[in-house]
């Protein structure tokens, strides 16, 4: 599984990163920083995909990677804009989910924490919960963010657009219908 997922990360990776360096199969560390250095919402995804087919131990001694592509995920969506387009347009609930649903956030919360989301060897929950209210359930929480909803919440433009990323995450993990197969959002 890893080397086609290696073969679909470069072939993902912008033209102007230097390919032909990587001539073997990369251990998960390098192949999500990879991922993270190409800087897209597809690359983006692709880390949690990788995360998701490593051990349990990995995920759970590389937890700081981890939350640094959760750091990455909330960026690749322009939440300012988002915002002012659900209140220019006036938005109904259902217009907001549909638009939720293409931003990196709810596919990267369905993809590890979602009803359909598969994980090698135990799941993301474990390592990184979802809410602030799970990580009680955690023995020795002891560097990082203690949750997903803790990161989002240290982004700068939480203060006026939390609502929806936290609905974003929210959504993505109760729900495994809304994703389009046109892909993430951008709003440029």
């Amino acid at each position: 599984m890893t080397c086609v997922l290696q073969e679909d990360i470069l072939k993902l990776l912008p033209d102007d990163m230097d390919k032909q360096q990587i001539g073997s199969l990369l251990p998960p560390w390098d192949l999500i920083k990879l991922c993270l250095k190409g800087g897209t919402p597809a690359l983006v995804l692709r880390a949690f995909d990788v995360f998701a087919w490593t051990s349990s131990s990995f995920r759970r001694s590389n937890r700081s990677l981890l939350e640094e592509c959760w750091k990455n995920a909330v960026d690749q969506d322009d939440w300012e804009k988002l915002y002012d387009l659900s209140i220019a347009g006036g938005w109904s609930d259902e217009d907001t989910v549909q638009a939720l649903g293409k931003t990196v956030v709810f596919q990267a919360s369905r993809r590890c924490y979602g009803p359909e989301s598969e994980t090698y060897e135990g799941g993301f929950g474990e390592v990184l919960p979802l809410r602030q209210d799970g990580i009680e359930q955690l023995p020795s929480m002891d560097t990082g963010s203690a949750s997903v909803e803790a990161i989002l919440m240290q982004h700068k433009d939480f203060p006026i657009v939390g609502k929806l990323m936290l609905a974003a995450l929210m959504l993505g993990s109760a729900q495994a219908d809304l994703y389009e197969e046109d892909g993430p959002i951008t709003m440029a």
